[in-house]
C-alpha cells in the first residue's frame, strides 16, 4: 500500500447480526406489503389470462399435420406454459428460488446451475401433479392444510438458520454443494404452491392422447412446465446477478434478505394452512 492511501473496509466482515440487517428489514416489509395487496390484483390478473387462454386452447388442433404434430405438441405445450406462468399461481416460487440462491451466496455460473436444477425440480414434480390426478388431489385437496403448515414451519426454519437463530444445521439434501439438493429443493417447494388448471394444458394434453404415442403425454407435460417455470429460472439467475453485484459492497445484503424472503414466506404459508381446515 503506497503512502496517503486509505485502505479500504473489510466488506466480508459485518458485526451486526443479520436479523438487524437493512436489507432483512426491508425485504420483510417489502413482502409483507406484497402480501397484503394480493387480492387486489390477483384476480383481475386471473381473468386476464383466463380470457386471452381459453380461446386459444379452443383453436388448437393438430389435425392434419401427421407427423408433424408429433413435434409441433410438446412445442406448444412449453409455449402454452410460458403464458400460463404469467398466472399468480407460480409467482410464489419466484421469491422462494431467490432466496435459495440468496441463502448460498450463488453468483454467477453457479446460480445459473443453482436456478437450473431448482427448476427442474419444480417442473419434474408439476409433471407429475398434471399427469396424475390421484396424486394431485390427494397433496392439493385432501391434505393441503397440513402440507402448507409443514412446508410453512420449515421455511420458517431456513430463514432461522441462515440468520444464525437457529444452532441446528440445514438438511444435507438442500444443501448447494450437492448435485441433487436444487431438484430436491424445487421439488419440494412446487408440491405445496398452487399450481392453476389451465385450459392450454388440457387442450395440449388432449392433443397428445390423440396421436396414442407412447410417451408423448409425459414428453408434453414436462414441456408445459418447464414453461411454465421459466419466469421462476430467468428471476433465479436475476437474483444470481444481484448477488455478485450486492456483496461488491456489502457482503452480507443478499443473505439478510433471503432470510427474510424464507421468514415472509413461511409466516404466509403456515397462516395459510392453518385456515385451510
Amino acid at each position: 500500500m503506497t503512502a496517503g492511501t486509505v485502505p479500504s473496509p473489510d466488506i466480508s466482515e459485518d458485526p451486526r447480526p443479520l436479523w438487524r440487517h437493512p436489507a432483512f428489514g426491508g425485504t420483510l416489509a417489502l413482502s409483507v406489503l406484497v402480501v397484503l395487496t394480493v387480492p387486489l390484483w390477483q384476480q383481475p390478473i386471473e381473468l386476464a389470462l383466463l380470457g386471452i387462454e381459453t380461446p386459444l386452447a379452443a383453436k388448437f388442433s393438430t389435425d392434419g399435420l401427421g407427423a408433424a404434430g408429433l413435434l409441433l405438441i410438446p412445442l406448444a405445450g412449453f409455449g402454452f406454459g410460458m403464458l400460463a406462468s404469467l398466472s399468480p399461481c407460480i409467482l410464489p416460487l419466484i421469491p422462494l428460488n431467490l432466496a435459495y440462491i440468496g441463502a448460498t451466496g450463488a453468483s454467477g455460473r453457479r446460480a445459473l446451475g443453482l436456478s437450473s436444477r431448482f427448476v427442474l425440480g419444480s417442473a419434474l414434480a408439476l409433471s407429475v401433479l398434471g399427469l396424475f390426478a390421484d396424486v394431485a388431489g390427494f397433496l392439493m385437496i385432501d391434505h393441503r392444510g397440513p402440507l402448507l403448515l409443514i412446508a410453512g414451519l420449515a421455511m420458517m426454519y431456513f430463514g432461522l438458520a441462515v440468520l444464525d437463530l437457529v444452532s441446528a444445521p440445514l438438511p444435507a439434501s438442500f444443501g448447494a454443494g450437492r448435485r441433487l439438493g436444487p431438484i430436491a429443493a424445487g421439488a419440494a417447494f412446487a408440491l405445496v404452491t398452487t399450481p392453476c388448471s389451465s385450459p392450454l394444458l388440457a387442450a395440449v394434453l388432449s392433443a397428445a392422447a390423440a396421436q396414442a404415442k407412447a410417451g408423448l403425454s409425459v414428453v408434453t407435460m414436462l414441456s408445459f412446465s418447464l414453461g411454465y417455470t421459466l419466469l421462476v429460472f430467468l428471476g433465479g439467475v436475476f437474483g444470481g446477478g444481484l448477488v455478485a453485484w450486492t456483496r461488491r459492497f456489502d457482503f452480507a445484503a443478499p443473505r439478510a434478505a433471503a432470510a427474510a424472503l424464507l421468514v415472509a414466506s413461511g409466516v404466509t404459508f403456515v397462516f395459510t394452512g392453518a385456515t385451510w381446515f
